[in-house]
């Protein structure tokens, strides 16, 4: 198998290319910088703004994954230009470019859970309630990803196109400003901890679970559509905090909550309905958070 990885040395497309590397799958990466946490056979150096890929041998890959993107962490302070450029502009015209080459491969392209947006409603969101939602967006990072799910469900490929719908994800690697390791960090460290209500309840899924869920969709053909990814767990922030605190030992402070604001406050529930892709493929995530904190704590 030939993949592709649009992305390098990002949390996801790292996770990618370390399964590539365990399978000896013929991996190339394009992007800024050269691999870090992983070996690629081919790396293109390539600034998907301002410079034009190498459709050619793109269009020889088995599978794409577009693993790029921009707003995710309000702590890069990335302006609203590179948010839309790398969220929506960079994907639409790869489509484009795709097609007018006759790619006949798989395409990967990234969606969110927080395309729900703030709605007080408390149910696992289907595929549909996502893409049509109209409940207000906190931010432009969830505007672009709404716009890019709306043409990715409305285009017509000469390729197949899987647009996954991810929870959060989390392992060891990502950004330390979020929510575990910043708790496991804080704690190791005995820092005053500071979190908003702590009532958001969100679904996780470790980053490990997602290459797998990729090679599987590969192996059993899935067909173009879009698909929710479903977390092995739905949790508050709250509970999350009593797991690592618990794990670690610790009791959790009784005023570290309420001590923090959040863009993504509002959004109360944020939970996936991923029965269409556990009845295609067979998927389900299995990766508890109890069992990967030993990644952070070392």
């Amino acid at each position: 198998m030939k993949l592709t990885i649009l992305g390098i040395n990002g949390f996801l497309s790292t996770a990618i290319a370390q399964y590539c590397n365990e399978k000896k799958y013929y991996l190339e990466m394009h992007g800024v910088g050269e691999p870090k946490n992983n070996s690629c056979d081919k790396c293109y150096q390539v600034d998907l703004v301002n410079d034009v890929l190498d459709y050619e041998s793109l269009c020889e890959s088995d599978i794409i994954v577009y693993t790029i993107g921009a707003g995710i962490q309000s702590d890069l302070q990335e302006g609203n230009d590179l948010i839309y450029n790398l969220n929506v502009t960079a994907p639409v015209k790869i489509c484009n470019a795709l097609n007018s080459k006759g790619f006949k491969g798989f395409f990967i392209t990234f969606g969110s859970a927080f395309e729900i947006g703030e709605t007080t409603e408390r149910h696992p969101f289907t595929e549909e309630e996502i893409l049509t939602s109209l409940a207000v967006a906190p931010n432009d990072y969830t505007v672009s990803k709404r716009m890019l799910s709306r043409f990715v469900s409305s285009y017509k490929s000469s390729f197949t196109h899987w647009h996954f719908y991810i929870p959060t994800i989390y392992g060891h690697g990502e950004n330390p400003k979020r929510l575990i390791p910043y708790t496991v960090n804080s704690i190791l460290n005995n820092e005053t901890l500071y979190f908003t209500a702590g009532d958001q309840v969100r679904q996780y899924i470790h980053v490990d679970e997602l290459p797998v869920l990729i090679d599987k969709a590969y192996k059993k053909n899935l067909s173009t559509g879009l698909y929710n990814i479903g977390g092995s767990e739905i949790l508050s922030v709250k509970e999350i905090v009593t797991i690592i605190h618990k794990e670690l030992g610790k009791e959790v402070p009784s005023d570290c909550f309420g001590t923090a604001q959040r863009a993504d406050s509002g959004m109360k529930y944020n939970v996936l309905n991923g029965s269409k892709l556990r009845n295609a493929i067979g998927f389900n995530a299995s990766i508890k958070i109890h069992d990967a904190l030993k990644d952070y704590i070392k």
